[in-house]
């Protein structure tokens, strides 16, 4: 089992479009949820569906960074990360839902689209704080030792010797 999971991350998709992919669709799924609630109704079982599937989409972000083996945990997938979760969680609070609570309390349709709009809300907040934190915490302590722990003249570089930047 350990070996089937392994592939498609060394192998086959590099880890950048794990990361990506997997938080755009992580922002998609909590946007279907808006739709999928206002169609089914505000439940306490879909929202917790909802919830269930933006963590499972952000758990695979997270995995991406994570995984070990090469390029695990580099400060460019944790930039990509952090930049994707906080792109999906904040400009969604800022440009998407805080308008459209808004237009529906303005055009009197409080009920189940409202709820709907605030419930997706709930599972996305969560889901990029959980995955924020935990990449942030967790990537220093997958990365291999080489990636940016060492300075330029440390061990895993030859030694250049003295440079005399030019002159006589």
């Amino acid at each position: 089992m350990h070996a089937r999971a392994e592939y498609p991350i060394e192998h086959g998709v590099s880890r950048r479009v794990w990361v990506v992919g997997a938080g755009a669709a992580y922002w998609l799924s909590s946007l279907a949820g808006v739709w999928y609630l206002i169609g089914q109704g505000v439940t306490f079982g879909n929202v917790v569906a909802l919830h269930v599937v933006c963590f499972a989409f952000e758990a695979v972000s997270v995995l991406g960074v994570l995984w070990p083996g090469e390029g695990a945990g580099s400060e460019k997938l944790v930039d990509d990360h952090q930049s994707v979760t906080v792109s999906a969680a904040c400009l969604s609070g800022i440009f998407l839902v805080f308008p459209t609570m808004i237009t529906l309390a303005v055009l009197d349709r409080t009920g189940v689209p409202l709820q709907a709009v605030v419930a997706s809300m709930t599972a996305l907040m969560p889901t990029a704080f959980v995955g924020l934190v935990t990449v942030t915490a967790l990537a220093p302590s997958v990365r291999p030792a080489h990636d940016g722990a060492t300075p330029p003249d440390g061990p895993d570089w030859p030694d250049a010797g003295d440079y005399d930047g030019g002159g006589d």
